[in-house]
């Protein structure tokens, strides 16, 4: 780093010049370049503000610096919607409680992640279901291992009384 008072090299990590003790000012770093300014086109329909490409061919990965921009979500169910339905639904043959807890949990994640724009809106319906269905089958699950134990104990019982 160079002094500029005096001209002097000194140590990249230095506050001071060690010729003329001048405090040392780094160098800001050179400025982003911004994205090219784009002209409107002739007005079709065209708003301010709106994006001038087509959604499908916008960058989906782009993070821009301008302040409130948000870029466009993907338009399909995220695999988290689908696996919640999935899961939910397969337990009402399967493992039951198994299968409908991680379904419900997986649903109750997508719908908070929709609800705060994390997630695409199209993976809402494929979350209720897993959400819904998951209690459900929970709960199903819970009673009939509840009426199974009663009637263990009642076969108990009434062996017992003989």
């Amino acid at each position: 780093m160079f002094c500029n008072q005096c001209g002097t090299d000194n140590k990249d990590d230095a506050r001071f010049c060690r010729n003329c003790a001048a405090p040392l000012v780094k160098a800001a770093p050179p400025p982003e370049p911004q994205p090219p300014v784009v002209p409107s086109p002739p007005n079709y329909g065209y708003q301010p503000g709106q994006s001038v490409m087509p959604q499908e061919q916008s960058y989906q990965g782009y993070q821009s610096g301008y302040a409130g921009y948000n870029p466009p979500q993907q338009q399909s169910a995220s695999g988290r919607a689908i696996a919640s339905m999935i899961l939910s639904l397969v337990s009402l043959v399967t493992c039951g409680p198994l299968l409908s807890v991680p379904g419900l949990i997986l649903g109750k994640m997508e719908l908070n992640a929709i609800n705060a724009g994390q997630a695409p809106r199209a993976g809402e319906t494929f979350a209720k279901i897993g959400y819904y269905a998951g209690i459900a089958v929970t709960a199903l699950s819970a009673l009939l291992i509840v009426s199974y134990i009663l009637i263990i104990i009642a076969a108990i019982m009434s062996s017992g009384a003989r």
